[in-house]
């Protein structure tokens, strides 16, 4: 039987990626997080990019010395499985990526027997 933390969980992530990145410079940020899932002997299940979008607030990137506002950014969705345990290594991979803005993780099995028990 297998114990609880060997179970795989569905997770959806909403990163948001600076608006000048190039189409290269995506695909390597795109790459690079999604081996680090297959690494962790997860699976992308879906991947989507939006268009530069207009934020309803900016955001600020301070990084060293370095401080710039950012009124759009690249929205990036994915929903992936992976380990519980190896949830935390995928998130310190986006943490240090310096150009994701900001992002989102949460589990979407969690989401959805919330939404069940809301609708009782």
């Amino acid at each position: 039987m297998l114990k609880e933390a060997e179970v795989e969980r569905q997770y959806e992530s909403m990163m948001i990626l600076e608006p000048d990145l190039t189409e290269q410079e995506q695909e390597e940020i795109f790459n690079k997080i999604t081996q680090k899932i297959t690494a962790a002997e997860g699976e992308v299940l879906s991947s989507k990019i939006w268009a530069k979008e207009k934020n309803f607030y900016f955001f600020l990137k301070s990084r060293g010395a370095e401080k710039k506002k950012y009124y759009k950014g690249c929205y990036w969705l994915i929903v992936f499985n992976i380990d519980k345990d190896k949830l935390g290594e995928l998130k310190e991979v986006i943490r240090l990526e310096e150009r994701i803005l900001r992002n989102i993780i949460i589990n979407r099995e969690e989401t959805a027997k919330a939404a069940l028990l809301k609708e009782k």
